[in-house]
């Protein structure tokens, strides 16, 4: 019987993983779709960080990543979302550095 209740807990938490993610999604394109400069250039690495994460959960879900072909498929999108997630972590940074007067704009630099 205990068997049964972990497959259908995990059976809900993937469920519901996949849909924040997808949610997730559709919140990151309304602000990509709303933004400029490099904000909007920041949420796109976020996107598809977060594209690139929910292809993997739904490997994960369909019990696809036990085949070896989609293993590994399954550690090139962890990979490529670590990459995309650290680079929109970069690029947000370097926006508040910017907006902090820490580091100037390219637009800003003929002024001193």
């Amino acid at each position: 019987m205990m068997i049964f209740e972990t497959i259908n807990f995990s059976l809900i938490i993937n469920s519901l993983v996949i849909a924040v993610s997808i949610l997730s999604i559709v919140f990151s394109f309304g602000v990509v779709w709303r933004t400029e400069k490099e904000l909007d250039i920041s949420y796109k690495f976020f996107l598809g960080a977060i594209i690139v994460f929910t292809l993997e959960e739904f490997l994960n879900f369909f019990s696809l990543a036990e085949k070896p072909v989609f293993v590994i498929v399954g550690l090139f999108l962890k990979l490529f979302f670590s990459v995309l997630f650290l680079a929109g972590i970069f690029t947000a940074r370097d926006l508040i550095r910017k907006m902090d007067g820490e580091k100037q704009s390219f637009e800003n630099q003929g002024d001193v």
